[in-house]
């Protein structure tokens, strides 16, 4: 019995490996991207309200937020209603192809890139149409 559950055993180890890797990897990202980006804007902020005042910057704070807010609030409420209306079964196929679909593409590359040869049938085209001298 060991032997038949040994491979899928690994199989699992090695997805667990790369959720954690990937896990690790956002959290340093957000550690060094957006944790200092964070900082230096309640630095601004606060220098801002005693520049020019608390209500002042409060207030256009406010008009942001909730202009920004309500944007996302909207595009996340269409996201989830689209969500909710495709079959679980999709969603499943979909989430598998999208890792099937990245690791391909990170392990193979095509030869030719699709600028490349669309850049060689616009020249090739040109050449065609032109008339021959005689």
């Amino acid at each position: 019995m060991d032997y038949v559950l040994a491979p899928f055993l690994w199989l699992i180890g090695v997805l667990a490996s790369i959720i954690l890797w990937i896990v690790t990897q956002v959290l340093w990202i957000l550690l060094w991207l957006v944790l200092p980006l964070v900082v230096i804007a309640f630095v601004a902020l606060r220098i801002a309200e005693r520049m020019l005042g608390q209500e002042k910057v409060r207030a256009w704070v406010r008009v942001r937020t909730r202009k920004y807010g309500s944007a996302a609030s909207k595009r996340v409420q269409r996201w989830i209603f689209a969500l909710g209306v495709v079959p679980v079964r999709v969603l499943f196929w979909f989430m598998l192809y999208a890792v099937w679909h990245s690791v391909v593409s990170l392990i193979w590359r095509p030869r030719w890139s699709p600028w490349r040869r669309a850049w060689a049938k616009r020249w090739r085209r040109q050449q065609q149409l032109q008339p021959k001298k005689t």
